[in-house]
């Protein structure tokens, strides 16, 4: 696949009270599907940063709680979407990205991820919609590798996920 990285850093998410028991499950993602990923397909969603987490998990909306972790992936191979070369090898177009996902059967991101991750790719990173300069990462494969482990507040990872295969 063209366009192909190995991807490994610390991104952050905001988890939902009642995910705080499984915060690398990907399973309210599964449930209820995402800009990448239908309901039935397991995702994992992070920022690159803390403000992006945060403005992707209240998407300006209202502010609610949630706890603001911290994780390290390892190993991923990904298609960062930053270039137009990128998104044309996902098959995706730059309107595509900005396109309305929740309550489509035929959202192009969507589709994209399905074909994505039949042909091996763990994952995209992408431009965020909530926080101008904020970058995000999708992930449908994350049991090694690739491999996302919780960070506690020294640093040290703390948990592995459970099986998303």
């Amino acid at each position: 696949m063209d366009n192909l990285i190995s991807f490994s850093a610390r991104t952050f998410r905001v988890v939902p009270p009642r995910w705080a028991h499984a915060p690398l499950s990907g399973e309210g993602a599964r449930l209820h599907g995402g800009r990448f990923n239908p309901a039935g397909m397991a995702a994992f969603y992070s920022a690159l940063d803390p403000l992006t987490a945060y403005a992707e998990y209240t998407q300006a909306l209202y502010d609610r709680p949630g706890l603001l972790c911290s994780f390290d992936i390892a190993d991923a191979n990904i298609i960062d979407l930053s270039t137009d070369a990128a998104l044309a090898s996902a098959g995706l177009s730059a309107s595509d990205l900005q396109a309305r996902w929740f309550g489509r059967s035929d959202a192009p991101t969507q589709a994209a991820a399905v074909r994505l991750h039949a042909t091996g790719v763990d994952g995209l990173l992408y431009p965020s919609l909530q926080h101008a300069s904020g970058r995000n990462l999708v992930l449908w494969r994350w049991n090694g590798p690739p491999t996302i482990s919780l960070v506690d507040r020294m640093g040290e990872a703390v948990s592995k996920p459970l099986d998303n295969s």
